[in-house]
């Protein structure tokens, strides 16, 4: 199967101050950069801010994901992307995924078998890729006060691959999952590690990514008996149906608003419960959390011996788990 980058059809997809910054505008597409330490250079993505928000008050994240031969700039202009968030608050972000091929991970840590990098990209494009998603999503959390019950991830195209691919890799993060013809190509054993509810949108004439890429995987999930809804659009192709359909986003938000993190008994399903914590070298270690202070972590094992580790130093899901359980332990 080929993937034609087409531009405009295989498209989409310090610490806290509370405060809207100077470079930040309200109600907006703002452009902007940051130092990606790892890639050696500035790395664009585009934010948008709902006139609604406040410091004060949590509000939902959207991470969208553009597709092969794309950019964060025209992913969320797709019609409905921005006037769904302005109406219902949700803040928007849209990383580059390090260039327009980064593929997000899905292709593995290199420059991919599959459309895969150009000679002038770094061999490990995938891993950078990814990263730099991780690192947007970071860079959004500590500005703006995001509900970490809320941040929710959709893509199109090579997005909706990554959105598959960092919806398991991460998979503790996201409160539901978007991705649109989804140009996946590894095995559907990646869904077992999706936690998320799921939310797949396709075109039945779509030549690009065709359904019979798409329909293995919906079925897959109905084995695996995941909370998830498949919309197979009669007549729908890959581009216009998706980025021109603002009656489409307006379904979408309401499925992401129809879904958030689990909140009840916070005591039982966060602070009491045992997990397997990685920290970034790729050690494990069974334990739950004791405490959380500051930049630290107490963890226990079922021996009951003790460990205070740097949150930093965990993994990116790790990370959202600590934070949530602090967050439970202040109610």
């Amino acid at each position: 199967m080929r993937i034609f980058a087409i531009p405009g059809v295989c498209l989409f997809l310090g610490l806290f101050s509370g405060t809207i910054s100077a470079q930040t505008e309200a109600g907006k597409i703002q452009k902007r950069s940051y130092e990606f330490k790892e890639a050696g250079r500035e790395i664009d993505y585009t934010l948008y801010v709902p006139r609604s928000y406040k410091k004060s008050r949590k509000a939902p994240l959207l991470v969208l994901l553009h597709g092969l031969g794309s950019n964060p700039d025209q992913v969320i202009r797709y019609e409905g992307i921005t006037d769904e968030a302005e109406e219902r608050g949700y803040l928007v972000v849209a990383p580059y995924g390090y260039n327009e091929r980064g593929w997000y991970g899905s292709q593995g840590k290199g420059k991919g078998n599959f459309l895969g990098g150009r000679p002038e990209d770094p061999e490990n494009l995938g891993e950078l890729s990814e990263k730099d998603v991780m690192n947007v999503l970071g860079i959004v959390r500590k500005e703006f006060n995001i509900d970490p019950q809320r941040i929710y991830l959709a893509g199109h195209s090579m997005g909706g691959g990554g959105t598959i691919y960092l919806g398991a890799a991460h998979s503790g993060i996201w409160a539901a999952l978007a991705p649109m013809s989804p140009a996946y190509m590894g095995s559907s054993d990646i869904l077992e590690k999706i936690k998320a509810p799921v939310m797949i949108v396709t075109g039945e004439k779509d030549t690009v990514v065709p359904v019979q890429m798409v329909r293995p995987f919906v079925q897959r999930m109905k084995e695996l008996k995941m909370n998830h809804i498949y919309k197979e659009i009669p007549g729908g192709n890959h581009g216009p149906t998706i980025h021109n359909n603002p009656g489409l986003m307006a379904e979408v938000f309401d499925f992401f608003d129809g879904n958030s993190l689990k909140k009840e008994n916070p005591a039982e399903s966060v602070k009491e419960a045992f997990r397997t914590f990685t920290n970034k070298g790729g050690r494990t270690i069974t334990a739950r959390i004791v405490s959380s202070r500051g930049e630290k972590v107490t963890i226990a094992r079922k021996d009951g011996k003790t460990f205070v580790i740097p949150i930093s130093s965990l993994s990116e899901a790790d990370q959202d788990h600590v934070a949530r359980w602090a967050e439970a332990e202040k109610r």
